[in-house]
């Protein structure tokens, strides 16, 4: 077994605000069972132990939601604690934790910073922007709340970096979004186009459009890039994973692959699904509660899974922009047609983006190659 990461829901799709353009709402209303509850200590442990029993070298706990600290510290603490018991052989632990930051204050900082917790903080850009979306249940903004999860993550010295959906909005205020978070001091920034619901043909009111992504994609890429070269660039996920790609390194990122794995994303009764876009009925691989995780990812359903990824449109072997692009997330290749993923949606956003930037990225790719070990930094 190579190293294993898990990306685990404490309270399945639960959460304490009610985002506009949530995915999970969305899948969990396909299932026949909507909400898993609340992870037992039980199921807990009987994940950390099938987790470090297979783990080889490194093991990942993840957790997502919904939203996550709704468990509670004291989930967090005992999960932590666990870990420690049961890593006999001394795999190196990794945790991460993706949150609104509605209920992060000055214990949980300490918390986060005390167990080596990368925390993603989910921050849309400025409040006019951040607010329209990312609301509570009774329509007030959550903006202020996050900022000071920032600033409280700040002084704790815990790490955490920037999610930032770009929805329909986002989309239209790119140099905005750029700006304000590089004005705020966040440095690691992870752009994330915003979901359609499953099965929709037609864009919803928060729908982020093919030509809206291309557009924001190069605004902010030209931003990126002048900083880059004057020496004050951010990190932005995606820019940075396509200069290693050209770099020869592979995709840090699964959705820019071009074909799935079938990863572990377990539910609160322990339920273990190959990706988290398709938490689905027709996707469970079995139980930790009954399934060794080696069962589960080479099960029916972990193959088919995988199979179906590995098809590819004959209009991408022809493209020039496929050695980056490789064909996308399979999700952004809904709906099926035959059974088979179709061309990504954003397919003309992605050709616009790599014919404005591709020359770009691989002039970073070069420089950063024959740069002495150390100097890439």
């Amino acid at each position: 077994m190579p190293p294993v990461s898990l990306l685990i829901k404490p309270v399945s799709g639960r959460c304490n605000l009610a985002c506009g353009y949530c995915f999970y709402r969305d899948v969990a209303a396909h299932r026949e069972r909507p909400d898993y509850g609340r992870m037992s200590g039980e199921t807990a442990e009987l994940l950390i132990k099938a987790a470090l029993d297979e783990a080889e070298g490194s093991c990942g706990f993840a957790f997502q939601g919904g939203e996550p600290s709704l468990a509670g510290l004291d989930f967090f603490r005992d999960f932590a604690r666990k870990v420690r018991q049961y890593n006999s052989r001394g795999v190196e632990i990794h945790f991460s934790l993706q949150t609104n930051g509605m209920l992060i204050d000055a214990e949980w900082a300490r918390f986060l910073k005390e167990e080596s917790f990368l925390t993603g903080l989910s921050l849309d850009g400025p409040r006019m922007i951040h607010d329209a979306f990312r609301k509570g249940a009774d329509g007030s903004g959550s903006f202020a709340r996050v900022m000071e999860s920032a600033r409280l993550l700040g002084e704790a010295s815990a790490e955490f970096n920037i999610l930032c959906v770009v929805d329909s909005l986002t989309a239209d205020n790119p140099r905005a979004v750029y700006d304000f978070f590089k004005r705020r001091g966040f440095r690691w920034i992870q752009y994330i186009p915003c979901l359609d619901p499953l099965g929709a043909v037609e864009g919803v009111g928060h729908s982020l459009s093919p030509p809206a992504w291309a557009s924001f994609l190069k605004t902010s890429f030209d931003a990126w890039h002048q900083d880059i070269r004057s020496g004050e660039g951010l990190s932005i996920r995606y820019f940075d994973n396509l200069v290693d790609m050209a770099m020869g390194y592979p995709p840090e990122s699964c959705g820019m692959s071009g074909t799935c794995t079938a990863n572990f994303t377990v539910e609160a009764d322990g339920s273990v699904f190959p990706c988290d876009f398709y938490v689905l009925d027709e996707w469970r691989m079995g139980n930790v509660r009954t399934d060794s995780l080696k069962a589960m990812r080479s099960c029916g359903n972990a193959r088919r899974f995988v199979r179906v990824s590995e098809h590819q449109s004959p209009a991408c072997s022809s493209c020039f922009a496929f050695p980056l692009c490789r064909g996308g997330c399979r999700r952004d290749r809904e709906p099926f047609s035959g059974g088979l993923p179709g061309l990504n949606r954003f397919c003309e956003a992605y050709k616009d983006f790599f014919a404005h930037a591709g020359q770009r990225i691989i002039d970073l790719a070069r420089e950063l190659s024959t740069r002495a070990p150390g100097q890439a930094s």
